[in-house]
Protein backbone atom coordinates (compact mmCIF):
# COMPACT_ATOMS: atom_id res chain seq x y z
CA UNK A 1 0.00 0.00 0.00
CA UNK A 2 1.41 3.27 -0.95
CA UNK A 3 1.06 6.67 0.73
CA UNK A 4 2.53 9.89 0.00
CA UNK A 5 2.58 11.82 3.45
CA UNK A 6 3.79 16.10 3.07
CA UNK A 7 4.45 18.73 5.07
CA UNK A 8 5.48 22.07 4.79
CA UNK A 9 8.61 23.30 3.60
CA UNK A 10 10.03 25.17 6.39
CA UNK A 11 9.94 22.28 8.67
CA UNK A 12 13.01 21.01 7.21
CA UNK A 13 14.34 23.95 9.51
CA UNK A 14 12.83 22.32 12.50
CA UNK A 15 14.15 19.04 11.33
CA UNK A 16 17.76 20.27 11.48
CA UNK A 17 17.84 21.66 14.20
CA UNK A 18 16.84 18.99 16.11
CA UNK A 19 19.09 16.63 14.28
CA UNK A 20 21.98 19.00 15.29
CA UNK A 21 20.86 19.23 18.92
CA UNK A 22 21.11 14.96 18.62
CA UNK A 23 18.36 14.74 21.83
CA UNK A 24 16.17 11.52 20.63
CA UNK A 25 17.67 8.19 21.81
CA UNK A 26 16.13 5.36 20.64
CA UNK A 27 16.59 0.89 20.46
CA UNK A 28 15.65 0.98 16.75
CA UNK A 29 17.72 -1.88 14.90
CA UNK A 30 18.82 -0.83 11.36
CA UNK A 31 17.55 2.81 11.72
CA UNK A 32 19.80 5.12 11.27
CA UNK A 33 19.61 8.28 13.42
CA UNK A 34 18.77 10.62 10.37
CA UNK A 35 15.68 8.17 10.15
CA UNK A 36 14.50 8.70 13.59
CA UNK A 37 13.07 12.45 12.56
CA UNK A 38 11.35 11.31 9.65
CA UNK A 39 7.99 12.41 9.66
CA UNK A 40 6.20 9.94 7.11
CA UNK A 41 7.72 6.55 8.96
CA UNK A 42 6.17 7.98 12.17
CA UNK A 43 3.18 8.73 10.38
CA UNK A 44 2.29 5.64 8.40
CA UNK A 45 3.54 3.28 10.60
CA UNK A 46 0.50 4.44 13.63
CA UNK A 47 -2.47 4.78 10.60
CA UNK A 48 -1.21 1.43 8.83
CA UNK A 49 0.82 -0.59 10.95
CA UNK A 50 -1.16 0.80 14.25
CA UNK A 51 2.17 1.72 16.01
CA UNK A 52 2.36 4.47 18.53
CA UNK A 53 5.23 6.83 20.10
CA UNK A 54 5.93 8.19 23.37
CA UNK A 55 8.84 10.47 23.50
CA UNK A 56 9.58 10.31 27.05
CA UNK A 57 11.15 13.71 28.75
CA UNK A 58 13.99 14.20 30.91
CA UNK A 59 14.26 17.26 33.19
CA UNK A 60 16.45 19.38 31.01
CA UNK A 61 14.44 19.50 28.22
CA UNK A 62 10.78 19.67 30.16
CA UNK A 63 11.72 22.86 31.45
CA UNK A 64 13.11 24.07 28.07
CA UNK A 65 9.60 23.53 27.18
CA UNK A 66 8.79 25.74 30.50
CA UNK A 67 11.09 28.21 30.23
CA UNK A 68 9.76 28.68 26.77
CA UNK A 69 7.00 30.29 28.18
CA UNK A 70 8.46 31.97 32.07
CA UNK A 71 11.68 33.57 30.40
CA UNK A 72 11.28 36.86 28.15
CA UNK A 73 14.19 36.57 26.84
CA UNK A 74 14.21 33.06 24.92
CA UNK A 75 17.41 30.86 24.77
CA UNK A 76 18.25 28.80 21.78
CA UNK A 77 17.53 26.09 23.39
CA UNK A 78 13.79 27.02 24.57
CA UNK A 79 13.18 27.67 20.70
CA UNK A 80 14.63 23.96 20.11
CA UNK A 81 12.76 22.73 22.80
CA UNK A 82 9.22 23.90 21.26
CA UNK A 83 10.44 22.40 17.69
CA UNK A 84 10.53 19.13 19.46
CA UNK A 85 6.90 19.51 20.55
CA UNK A 86 5.78 20.73 16.97
CA UNK A 87 8.00 18.00 15.44
CA UNK A 88 5.66 15.20 17.66
CA UNK A 89 2.21 17.39 16.98
CA UNK A 90 3.17 16.90 13.16
CA UNK A 91 4.43 13.33 13.68
CA UNK A 92 1.75 12.18 16.15
CA UNK A 93 3.82 11.40 18.74
CA UNK A 94 2.89 11.24 22.29
CA UNK A 95 4.87 13.43 25.04
CA UNK A 96 5.39 11.96 28.93
CA UNK A 97 6.82 14.50 30.82
CA UNK A 98 6.52 12.11 33.74
CA UNK A 99 10.06 11.01 34.65
CA UNK A 100 10.84 14.81 34.66
CA UNK A 101 8.34 15.61 37.33
CA UNK A 102 9.18 12.76 39.45
CA UNK A 103 12.85 14.19 39.30
CA UNK A 104 11.67 17.87 40.04
CA UNK A 105 9.63 16.66 42.71
CA UNK A 106 13.16 14.96 44.22
CA UNK A 107 11.11 13.11 47.43
CA UNK A 108 10.35 16.43 48.85
CA UNK A 109 7.28 16.81 50.65
CA UNK A 110 6.93 20.74 51.06
CA UNK A 111 3.52 21.69 50.04
CA UNK A 112 4.63 24.90 48.25
CA UNK A 113 6.90 22.86 45.80
CA UNK A 114 4.19 20.51 45.21
CA UNK A 115 1.89 23.07 44.16
CA UNK A 116 4.23 24.77 41.84
CA UNK A 117 5.58 21.27 40.35
CA UNK A 118 1.96 20.66 39.50
CA UNK A 119 0.93 23.94 38.00
CA UNK A 120 4.06 23.43 35.66
CA UNK A 121 2.87 20.31 34.84
CA UNK A 122 -0.41 22.37 34.04
CA UNK A 123 1.49 24.35 31.84
CA UNK A 124 3.39 22.15 30.27
CA UNK A 125 0.12 20.92 28.78
CA UNK A 126 -1.31 24.37 27.85
CA UNK A 127 2.20 24.83 25.68
CA UNK A 128 1.72 21.16 24.43
CA UNK A 129 -2.12 21.87 23.06
CA UNK A 130 -0.62 24.48 21.12
CA UNK A 131 -1.55 25.15 17.63
CA UNK A 132 1.31 23.98 15.20
CA UNK A 133 2.19 26.93 13.66
CA UNK A 134 2.09 29.09 16.52
CA UNK A 135 5.05 26.44 17.92
CA UNK A 136 6.90 26.73 14.62
CA UNK A 137 6.92 30.68 14.74
CA UNK A 138 8.15 30.75 18.19
CA UNK A 139 10.65 27.49 17.14
CA UNK A 140 12.20 29.44 14.27
CA UNK A 141 12.44 32.99 15.69
CA UNK A 142 9.99 34.54 14.25
CA UNK A 143 8.48 35.53 17.43
CA UNK A 144 10.19 35.88 21.03
CA UNK A 145 6.84 34.78 22.81
CA UNK A 146 5.20 31.40 23.61
CA UNK A 147 1.30 31.89 24.60
CA UNK A 148 -0.36 28.75 26.18
CA UNK A 149 -3.81 27.66 25.92
CA UNK A 150 -5.88 29.31 27.88
CA UNK A 151 -6.45 26.39 29.94
CA UNK A 152 -5.92 22.48 30.83
CA UNK A 153 -8.20 20.72 33.46
CA UNK A 154 -6.24 19.06 35.57
CA UNK A 155 -7.11 17.86 39.24
CA UNK A 156 -4.71 19.02 41.44
CA UNK A 157 -5.39 16.89 44.43
CA UNK A 158 -5.49 13.66 42.40
CA UNK A 159 -2.11 14.83 41.40
CA UNK A 160 -0.20 15.50 44.00
CA UNK A 161 -1.14 12.64 45.87
CA UNK A 162 -0.20 10.33 42.78
CA UNK A 163 3.32 11.82 42.85
CA UNK A 164 3.90 11.71 46.43
CA UNK A 165 2.43 8.51 47.49
CA UNK A 166 5.91 6.07 46.93
CA UNK A 167 8.40 6.82 49.67
CA UNK A 168 10.80 6.03 46.89
CA UNK A 169 9.98 5.01 43.41
CA UNK A 170 10.44 1.23 42.56
CA UNK A 171 14.43 0.51 42.01
CA UNK A 172 15.50 4.04 43.09
CA UNK A 173 17.10 2.92 46.46
CA UNK A 174 19.17 -0.07 44.64
CA UNK A 175 20.58 2.65 41.98
CA UNK A 176 21.39 5.12 44.37
CA UNK A 177 23.28 2.39 46.00
CA UNK A 178 25.35 1.94 43.06
CA UNK A 179 25.91 5.55 42.67
CA UNK A 180 27.21 5.58 46.07
CA UNK A 181 29.72 3.32 45.87
CA UNK A 182 31.04 4.47 42.47
CA UNK A 183 31.91 7.63 44.05
CA UNK A 184 33.30 5.52 47.13
CA UNK A 185 35.62 3.83 45.06
CA UNK A 186 36.20 7.10 42.71
CA UNK A 187 38.09 8.20 45.55
CA UNK A 188 40.49 5.18 46.28
CA UNK A 189 44.01 6.35 45.80
CA UNK A 190 45.64 3.59 45.14
CA UNK A 191 44.24 1.70 42.17
CA UNK A 192 44.01 2.77 38.69
CA UNK A 193 41.31 3.47 36.83
CA UNK A 194 40.76 -0.30 35.72
CA UNK A 195 41.14 -1.19 38.76
CA UNK A 196 38.63 0.58 39.82
CA UNK A 197 36.02 -0.44 37.03
CA UNK A 198 36.54 -3.71 37.85
CA UNK A 199 36.28 -3.73 41.89
CA UNK A 200 32.69 -1.82 41.09
CA UNK A 201 31.88 -4.62 38.86
CA UNK A 202 32.65 -7.16 41.19
CA UNK A 203 31.12 -5.53 44.09
CA UNK A 204 27.81 -5.69 41.96
CA UNK A 205 28.40 -9.40 41.87
CA UNK A 206 29.29 -10.26 44.76
CA UNK A 207 28.03 -8.02 47.38
CA UNK A 208 25.04 -6.46 45.48
CA UNK A 209 23.51 -6.82 42.04
CA UNK A 210 24.36 -6.23 38.54
CA UNK A 211 22.59 -3.31 36.38
CA UNK A 212 23.93 -2.72 32.79
CA UNK A 213 23.27 0.97 33.14
CA UNK A 214 25.30 1.41 36.37
CA UNK A 215 28.17 -1.39 34.76
CA UNK A 216 27.98 1.55 31.19
CA UNK A 217 28.19 3.97 33.32
CA UNK A 218 31.26 3.01 35.20
CA UNK A 219 33.20 1.22 32.29
CA UNK A 220 32.74 5.24 30.53
CA UNK A 221 33.79 7.00 33.88
CA UNK A 222 36.67 5.07 34.87
CA UNK A 223 37.94 4.65 31.18
CA UNK A 224 40.63 7.10 29.68
CA UNK A 225 38.11 8.80 27.85
CA UNK A 226 35.04 9.84 30.44
CA UNK A 227 32.79 12.57 29.32
CA UNK A 228 33.18 15.96 31.20
CA UNK A 229 30.51 16.32 34.34
CA UNK A 230 29.82 12.36 34.56
CA UNK A 231 30.95 12.86 38.37
CA UNK A 232 28.47 15.51 40.11
CA UNK A 233 30.03 14.44 43.53
CA UNK A 234 32.76 16.77 45.13
CA UNK A 235 34.93 15.92 48.31
CA UNK A 236 34.98 19.78 49.16
CA UNK A 237 31.17 20.01 49.39
CA UNK A 238 29.72 19.79 52.59
CA UNK A 239 27.42 16.35 53.51
CA UNK A 240 24.19 17.99 51.92
CA UNK A 241 25.78 19.42 49.21
CA UNK A 242 26.98 15.95 48.25
CA UNK A 243 23.56 14.45 48.78
CA UNK A 244 22.41 16.52 46.01
CA UNK A 245 25.11 15.49 44.06
CA UNK A 246 23.99 11.66 44.49
CA UNK A 247 20.39 12.43 44.25
CA UNK A 248 21.58 13.93 40.74
CA UNK A 249 23.56 11.13 39.43
CA UNK A 250 21.00 8.61 41.05
CA UNK A 251 17.78 10.18 38.50
CA UNK A 252 20.38 9.76 35.24
CA UNK A 253 20.75 5.84 36.06
CA UNK A 254 17.17 5.63 36.93
CA UNK A 255 15.89 7.25 34.12
CA UNK A 256 17.71 5.26 32.15
CA UNK A 257 17.06 2.19 33.88
CA UNK A 258 13.54 3.11 33.16
CA UNK A 259 13.80 3.14 29.59
CA UNK A 260 15.10 -0.25 29.32
CA UNK A 261 11.76 -1.59 31.96
CA UNK A 262 10.16 0.57 29.03
CA UNK A 263 11.75 -0.98 26.17
CA UNK A 264 11.28 -4.81 27.42
CA UNK A 265 7.59 -4.90 29.09
CA UNK A 266 6.19 -2.64 26.43
CA UNK A 267 3.28 -3.15 25.16
CA UNK A 268 3.39 -4.59 21.42
CA UNK A 269 2.88 -1.64 19.00
CA UNK A 270 3.68 0.51 21.47
CA UNK A 271 7.41 2.10 21.09
CA UNK A 272 9.31 4.66 23.14
CA UNK A 273 12.11 7.02 22.32
CA UNK A 274 14.25 9.01 24.96
CA UNK A 275 14.68 12.90 24.72
CA UNK A 276 17.44 14.29 26.98
CA UNK A 277 19.96 17.30 26.93
CA UNK A 278 22.41 16.01 28.77
CA UNK A 279 25.07 14.26 26.44
CA UNK A 280 26.10 12.23 29.35
CA UNK A 281 23.44 10.44 29.65
CA UNK A 282 22.55 9.82 25.99
CA UNK A 283 26.16 8.03 25.19
CA UNK A 284 25.20 5.63 28.43
CA UNK A 285 22.24 5.22 27.33
CA UNK A 286 23.10 4.45 23.83
CA UNK A 287 25.87 2.20 24.56
CA UNK A 288 23.79 0.32 27.19
CA UNK A 289 20.97 -0.14 24.05
CA UNK A 290 23.94 -1.73 22.33
CA UNK A 291 24.78 -4.18 25.14
CA UNK A 292 21.32 -5.22 24.87
CA UNK A 293 20.96 -5.69 21.02
CA UNK A 294 23.74 -7.42 20.89
CA UNK A 295 24.45 -9.33 24.77
CA UNK A 296 27.81 -8.79 24.27
CA UNK A 297 30.10 -5.92 25.65
CA UNK A 298 31.86 -5.41 22.40
CA UNK A 299 30.75 -1.59 22.13
CA UNK A 300 32.96 -1.12 24.93
CA UNK A 301 36.16 -1.64 22.61
CA UNK A 302 36.03 1.40 21.95
CA UNK A 303 37.01 2.73 25.16
CA UNK A 304 38.28 -0.25 27.36
CA UNK A 305 41.36 -2.52 26.37
CA UNK A 306 40.08 -6.05 25.20
CA UNK A 307 41.81 -7.69 28.24
CA UNK A 308 39.01 -5.83 30.49
CA UNK A 309 36.36 -5.86 28.19
CA UNK A 310 36.67 -10.00 27.81
CA UNK A 311 37.03 -10.28 31.70
CA UNK A 312 33.71 -8.38 31.99
CA UNK A 313 32.12 -10.04 29.70
CA UNK A 314 33.47 -13.06 31.45
CA UNK A 315 31.83 -12.72 34.58
CA UNK A 316 28.81 -10.55 34.06
CA UNK A 317 27.33 -13.20 31.80
CA UNK A 318 27.71 -16.18 34.00
CA UNK A 319 28.49 -14.44 37.34
CA UNK A 320 27.11 -17.24 40.10
CA UNK A 321 30.14 -19.26 37.91
CA UNK A 322 32.94 -17.00 39.28
CA UNK A 323 31.75 -15.80 42.54
CA UNK A 324 29.31 -16.71 45.51
CA UNK A 325 27.14 -13.62 45.90
CA UNK A 326 24.73 -12.64 48.10
CA UNK A 327 22.44 -11.76 45.75
CA UNK A 328 21.72 -15.67 45.91
CA UNK A 329 21.80 -16.13 49.45
CA UNK A 330 18.89 -15.33 52.24
CA UNK A 331 21.06 -12.81 53.24
CA UNK A 332 19.77 -10.77 50.16
CA UNK A 333 16.96 -8.23 51.21
CA UNK A 334 15.77 -4.43 51.42
CA UNK A 335 17.50 -4.10 54.92
CA UNK A 336 20.73 -5.33 53.62
CA UNK A 337 20.63 -2.96 51.09
CA UNK A 338 19.64 -0.40 53.52
CA UNK A 339 22.50 -1.46 55.67
CA UNK A 340 25.35 -0.87 52.87
CA UNK A 341 23.96 2.81 51.49
CA UNK A 342 24.46 4.05 54.98
CA UNK A 343 27.98 2.16 54.93
CA UNK A 344 29.07 4.02 52.12
CA UNK A 345 27.32 7.01 52.68
CA UNK A 346 29.44 7.45 56.03
CA UNK A 347 32.66 7.01 53.88
CA UNK A 348 31.95 9.49 51.48
CA UNK A 349 30.52 11.61 53.57
CA UNK A 350 26.98 11.99 52.07
CA UNK A 351 24.49 13.15 54.49
CA UNK A 352 22.14 10.06 55.49
CA UNK A 353 19.30 9.78 53.38
CA UNK A 354 17.12 7.99 55.49
CA UNK A 355 16.83 5.49 53.44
Amino acid sequence: MDVIYTYPSYFDNIIESLSERDWLVHNFENVADSEIYNVANYLYNKQVKGITYTIYLDLNIYQFILNAFKKSKPKQEFRDAIALVAFCQLAEIEIDPTYAVYEKINYRNDDQVIDEIISDLGLFHRINNISNSSMVEFALSDVDTVVPTASYAINSYVTKKNLTKYRRLREWDSLYLIVVYVIYISQLPKLNKLDKLTKVVEWMIVEFRLSLVGITFAAIYFSDQPMKRMMKYKVSDDPCSKQRSAFNMTWDLYNLNRYFRMWTERVPAQEGIFASGDKVFNAVLRKSIKVQQSSCLDCFHDFLPQDIVTYLEKITFQPSEHFNRVYDSPDWSPSYRDELIRKYESLTGIKHSGI
